[in-house]
């Protein structure tokens, strides 16, 4: 096939051409040329192999993915790297049962089985590295997001679903992603790197680095393994600044024409990221029953600005009034001490550690504050204009998230193949996080005051902190018990006490007192109860288990923000006008919501067939999830409060299949139907829905692996993922409290193919997203107003093609 008849088809499929570069044509056609080579290979060889296990810790205590009775995806280190997965969003979009929202690196919100998190403060799926719990930010307006450390030399990643409250605690209640990293071997030196370089349409050039070094310091007992990386990912979105900005239209709810107007200037690539980490652990084995790991993980990630395009006029591009910069950074540093002594009869755990983090983001809302919608200009809608003297201004707001935590887990786990296996122990936690939003405008008298009603006097619109505390106390334990050969029983047990501490600072023109005089509360809560588990597996042979679960999930409550009680869009004494019909006792917003919880249900199966070179997992669950903490926007300020009961049920099913001749076929799905029966409070149409759940989701791979002569072995994969329609929050006119608004469904291909060598080297040719399909991931959450006349729509990275090049010493 030649170079021209391959852009040829690019331009056939994508409906524009989409490589650029002779050294982009060059890559596209080796990689074509290596699939048509590995289909004349796989022709000549009818080799065949058992599909391999990977042994979890998804009960605290090793076994592998076929002999854990629960819903689990596990996933290798080998695995990762042979499929070019480098971050936790394109793991997490092909896990059946798996749905995220993500507004960019290290703002991925993950949610299972139709737990969406987008109410209350804490997340709904836990998240570990190593058995270190990563608690969210708690205040964050981009949700309860995970961190997104590089993936290089990991060991494995664990995805349970369903309520994990009995050995993972409060934050698990729809499942909990753990990921293992590799440890240090006492007594091999070892080493390896990686660079992967590549180009991307629109974008540029982007490349991600990494080494590993294991050095054994004293032979048998003292080893250090250090984990570095440093990557650029060119952005492919425009910040374009035009001048004079179109005012809106149709009283603000249509979007001025700003395609058509003059541009005063552009940042191409104005979503252009950054990645910095190291990991270093020591592994200290002073006797043959004890070990000490200490560890120290640091990641540095900025990003010029997010990764949405403006939904109108739907151009990769944001258009501006004013050229404000929209800054994000993530920084985090995670200390941990392990320490492990195996008895005879059990082995003993102890886990402390400490961890902080500082995300910040800045965002323009220039032109949302000048929209006669908002209800926020001192004069006559439209009569003032976005520049100075006089006009409304460039508006900039700053989210400062700094979180941190401690804590400590002492367990004690069963050792040897008796009838009874085990597990308990204690668990503490410290949890601090301080959400700061500080927004601004230049020229403040052509704005409202809601203090006054008058033009307002200060530049601060919003200045507004939120400290909160929580501390948790569990004693945990879990048993399983062998009734008969084939009959198995576990119950499960967690009793849990938290103690919440939530203060509330609001000042500025905007705040719910006005200027002169800002709000402040303090909201304290404390909860105690159990969680529990039961589960019956019972195994035909080796290769067949069926298993029942039920399981009880919890989650903290917490506070609210004051909202205005006053001003053009609030009524006397606390109460909405009529189009806002909220019905609070007394016509007072509620400071506080209380915990939620769930009940789940589950029938799964695991199975292998013709040797186990078919492997069948599936499994089906309903759960009733109570007391729903959702999220309610009253004129478009944050509210969370209890809703009515959430009903889901759906189930996922994971074939892989060893077809011979060097051929494995991977596919997954899950399906997920969520309702919900509203509170009379809840007023986000339509009211019987719950957000960010697709119902719909699928992965399909196939993977070729042939030795070449005796020192090659050469690989290839195709790989489609697709995340069916789901319901996000939107800000249309005339609804003044949001809306959800389908998202469409979207699949995404990538193609690899690759040759690693005995000798340790490795070369790979890939094309990601390789149809150069625009997905809409999700409308973003904006730090200032909401704009009715448009959506910023967060969307993926454009066809990517590279290499990517490994060596292994």
């Amino acid at each position: 096939m030649t170079v021209q008849r391959l852009g040829m088809i690019m331009r056939d499929v994508t409906g524009r051409t989409v490589v650029h570069s002779r050294a982009a044509l060059f890559a596209g056609a080796a990689i074509v040329f290596a699939a048509s080579a590995s289909a004349e290979i796989a022709s000549s060889s009818d080799t065949s192999g058992t599909l391999g296990e990977i042994v979890v810790t998804a009960q605290k205590r090793a076994s592998t993915v076929q002999d854990t009775p629960i819903s689990i995806t596990a996933v290798s280190g080998a695995d990762i790297q042979d499929r070019g997965i480098t971050d936790v969003a394109a793991l997490a979009a092909a896990t059946p049962g798996v749905s995220l929202k993500s507004n960019g690196p290290g703002q991925t919100e993950l949610e299972m089985r139709g737990m969406t998190s987008s109410g209350g403060n804490s997340a709904t799926v836990g998240f570990y590295l190593d058995d270190i719990p990563m608690t969210a930010p708690a205040g964050a307006q981009n949700g309860k997001v995970v961190i997104d450390p590089t993936l290089y030399d990991l060991n494995r990643i664990e995805v349970l679903r369903g309520p994990q409250g009995t050995l993972y605690g409060a934050g698990s209640m729809g499942g909990t992603v753990k990921l293992i990293t590799n440890q240090p071997n006492l007594t091999e030196s070892q080493a390896s790197v990686e660079s992967i370089l590549s180009g991307t349409d629109g974008g540029g050039f982007n490349h991600n680095d990494n080494f590993m070094v294991n050095i054994p310091l004293v032979n048998d007992q003292l080893a250090l393994r250090i984990v570095g990386s440093e990557a650029y990912t060119s952005g492919w979105i425009d910040r374009i600044v035009v001048n004079p900005f179109p005012l809106p239209t149709n009283g603000g709810a249509t979007r001025g024409n700003v395609g058509a107007a003059p541009i005063e200037s552009r940042r191409k690539g104005s979503n252009a990221e950054r990645l910095y980490g190291v990991r270093a652990t020591v592994l200290w084995k002073p006797t043959s029953e004890l070990t000490i790991t200490p560890s120290i993980f640091y990641q540095r990630i900025t990003q010029e600005g997010p990764s949405a395009f403006d939904s109108n006029p739907g151009t990769k591009a944001h258009y501006q009034p004013f050229n404000v910069a929209e800054p994000y950074s993530d920084k985090i540093v995670v200390y941990s001490l392990t320490a492990n002594y195996k008895f005879d009869a059990f082995d003993l755990t102890s886990i402390t550690s400490q961890w902080n983090r500082t995300s910040v983001q800045s965002q323009d809302g220039s032109e949302n504050f000048n929209n006669p919608i908002s209800g926020v200009e001192i004069n006559a809608p439209g009569t003032i204009g976005y520049y100075l003297p006089g006009g409304t201004g460039p508006v900039q707001g700053t989210e400062t998230d700094p979180s941190k935590q401690f804590s400590q887990e002492i367990r004690a786990a069963s050792a040897g193949d008796g009838p009874l296996n085990w597990v308990g122990g204690l668990f503490y936690s410290h949890f601090k996080s301080s959400f700061n939003l500080y927004t601004a405008v230049e020229n403040p008298s052509a704005y409202v005051d809601l203090g006054t009603f008058g033009p307002a006097t200060t530049s601060a619109i919003w200045n507004l902190t939120n400290p909160t505390t929580i501390s948790q106390y569990a004693v945990f334990g879990e048993g399983t018990y062998a009734i008969t050969h084939h009959l198995k029983a576990t119950v499960g047990l967690r009793w849990y006490s938290y103690d919440y501490s939530f203060y509330d600072y609001f000042a500025g023109w905007g705040s719910p007192q006005g200027g002169a005089t800002p709000s402040q509360d303090y909201i304290t809560q404390s909860q105690n109860g159990v969680n529990p588990k039961f589960n019956l597996a019972y195994e035909f042979d080796k290769d067949l288990m069926v298993y029942v679960t039920a399981a009880k999930g919890f989650r903290p409550g917490g506070g609210n923000q004051p909202l205005p009680t006053g001003g053009p869009l609030w009524a006397p004494g606390g109460v909405p006008l009529s189009v806002f019909p909220f019905k609070y006792s007394g016509g007072l917003w509620p400071k506080s919501y209380n915990p939620d919880t769930l009940w789940s249900y589950e029938l799964g199966e695991k199975a292998r067939f013709f040797d186990r070179r078919l492997t069948v997992n599936a499994s089906v669950y309903y759960e009733k999830w109570s007391n729903v903490q959702v999220l309610e926007l009253p004129n478009d300020y944050l509210l969370s409060d209890n809703g009515g009961t959430a009903k889901i049920t759906g189930g996922e099913l994971e074939i892989r299949a060893a077809l011979g001749g060097g051929f494995q076929l991977g596919v997954s799905g899950g399906y997920t139907h969520a309702s919900l029966t509203p509170s009379v409070h809840y007023t986000i149409q339509p009211f019987d829905k719950l957000p960010d759940v697709p119902t719909h989701t699928a992965d399909f791979n196939l993977t070729y692996s042939h030795a070449l002569a005796d020192k090659y072995q050469f690989t290839a994969r195709v790989e489609n993922t697709y995340v069916g329609s789901r319901l996000d929050l939107t800000f249309p006119p005339g609804f003044g409290t949001g809306a959800l608004t389908p998202l469409p469904s979207y699949d995404l291909t990538n193609i690899r193919a690759g040759i690693h060598a005995d000798a340790g080297w490795g070369a790979a040719l890939f094309a990601n997203n390789l149809f150069n399909k625009q997905a809409y991931l999700e409308n973003m959450v904006q730090l200032t107003l909401a704009n009715p006349s448009y959506n910023r729509v967060i969307t993926n990275q454009p066809l990517t093609i590279g290499v990517d090049l490994t060596y292994t010493f």
